[in-house]
């Protein structure tokens, strides 16, 4: 399993490394430049080859020899219909030059003449209630299945999917499935819906930190890329840096929106990035028979929350104007009000236009003690096999073709659209990417609302109380996860 996991991380460094040596060649050619004068942005030719490394050239379709669908048309009923991602789609219909829609075309088109078959997709919202009308009235109308990860639960436990270890063609080995998204979805080992380099959601919903440059270099703020190289990149430095610039900008001894903070986002968001940097979660855990237990009403939990709560309370640290619907308060951060800004990965396209130059971060560590850095995958949408497909093998290798053939088309565009100059504007901020990417957690969907939602509802407000809420909600909490267990057990005989 760690073997197929470090070749996938040795792919997405050999790209990332190809990219920054295409930048920083761009850079070095560029003699007559100003000084503190960017470069501008040079493009990929969208028709050219994104050139191949020994590992993605040894890698086989993943497909018995001679495999032919014979030009079957193969649906997609694609839930993730989110415009504030880098992008929903599935399919594309022709090449136009744009990074990810041109990766989304090769990829497909490699698929279909390998498979001799078709790809459709419908995008709708609510595919959950579209997808189990379909199956309770018997129709094979879909293929495949894609929503986020709370219906994809709700789907699981209702016996409307296949598990993954059901159908021979899908081979969760295979270093293009995310293994930390197989480790944190499965119950008993029955995995339903998982995440594959197939969905670029994956890459969106990853809660990631950001810091305004121009700023740090005015306070003359430690650089947060060398402290991260050095290992000391913790909660500490962070309140440090972000109490530093903190300031009543217009005298009037209030904190309102005309001053200047350390940091903003919001609830959920916010929290979460928090949280699982310092090693803490807002899950249900899981034993040696990856069956899942409740473990949050303990110290070691309760400490990191109090740390986050306690740093947010911080007069002047937190911008109490972000919410999900200014995404975070955004637009506070492009206006140079804040240092620091987390919000999920897909919304970092809307930084593209700010003024100032910005980097991306892992969370920081709880301390310097702390071993490594983490980071938190959110809820991305995942793939799920409708218990009526005609031919579930069929939609396994499907499933596995598609992902393989990602491998050197999707992740390589998704580190382009990011780093070739059209969102990150400096080169110190892929090797950050790479952390983050690489330390991945998920979580559960049990008991989700109780666990997560509520507690980071505490956590931003303040309030605290982290053992009475438990010491309420615990009963909840494990009568969900022995639902939980039975319905997966029940779907699995």
């Amino acid at each position: 399993m760690a073997d197929h996991e470090n070749a996938r991380r040795v792919i997405l460094r050999i790209v990332l490394l190809t990219f920054l040596i295409l930048l920083l060649g761009a850079c070095a050619a560029a003699p007559d430049e100003e000084p503190g004068q960017q470069a501008a942005p040079q493009s990929a030719d969208p028709g050219e080859a994104i050139p191949e490394t020994e590992a993605e050239t040894e890698s086989k379709p993943p497909i018995p020899e001679g495999y032919d669908l014979g030009g079957y048309t193969f649906t997609i009923l694609n839930g993730n219909i989110g415009d504030w991602m880098y992008t929903y789609r599935v399919t594309a219909d022709e090449e136009t030059g744009e990074v990810l829609n041109d990766a989304i075309f090769k990829r497909n088109l490699a698929t279909e003449d390998l498979l001799n078959m078709k790809i459709t997709a419908i995008d709708q919202n609510g595919a959950r209630d579209t997808a189990e009308r379909s199956i309770k009235g018997g129709d094979d109308a879909y293929d495949l299945v894609l929503d986020n990860t709370s219906p994809a639960f709700k789907m699981a436990l209702g016996g409307s999917v296949l598990s993954y270890d059901s159908i021979d063609s899908i081979d969760t080995e295979n270093p293009w499935w995310e293994r930390n998204s197989l480790r944190d979805f499965s119950i008993a080992n029955h995995v339903y819906y998982a995440v594959s380099l197939f969905d670029t959601t994956h890459y969106d919903y990853v809660r990631t930190l950001m810091f305004n440059k121009g700023m740090r270099e005015e306070f003359r703020l430690e650089d947060p890329y060398e402290l991260v190289r050095e290992d000391r990149w913790t909660l500490d430095q962070m309140e440090k840096m972000g109490l530093a610039v903190a300031n009543d900008v217009n005298g009037n001894g209030q904190w309102d929106d005309e001053d200047r903070y350390g940091y903003t986002s919001w609830s959920r968001n916010g929290c979460e990035m928090y949280v699982y940097a310092i090693g803490g979660k807002l899950s249900v855990n899981k034993d040696e028979n990856d069956l899942p237990f409740f473990d949050l009403d303990d110290i070691f939990y309760y400490d990191r929350f109090d740390a986050v709560t306690n740093l947010l309370a911080k007069e002047g640290y937190k911008a109490n104007f972000g919410t999900a619907g200014n995404h975070g308060g955004l637009d506070y951060f492009i206006a140079g009000q804040t240092l620091f800004f987390s919000e999920s990965l897909g919304n970092s396209h809307s930084l593209r236009d700010m003024d100032t130059d910005f980097g991306f971060l892992p969370g920081p560590k709880y301390n310097e003690e702390q071993k490594e850095y983490y980071s938190f995958g959110g809820t991305p949408y995942c793939e799920l096999v409708p218990i009526t497909a005609s031919d579930p093998e069929r939609t396994g290798y499907v499933m596995e073709t598609l992902a393989w053939a990602s491998q050197d088309t999707i992740v390589p565009a998704f580190y382009d659209v990011t780093l070739n100059g059209k969102v990150i504007r400096d080169t110190e901020s892929g090797p950050m990417l790479d952390i983050i990417f690489d330390t991945l957690s998920y979580p559960s969907q049990v008991a989700f609302d109780q666990c997560d939602t509520q507690v980071t509802d505490l956590i931003w407000g303040g309030k605290g109380g982290f053992a009475s809420y438990f010491a309420k909600y615990s009963r909840i909490i494990n009568k969900e996860i022995d639902k939980a267990i039975k319905a997966y057990s029940e779907n699995n005989q």
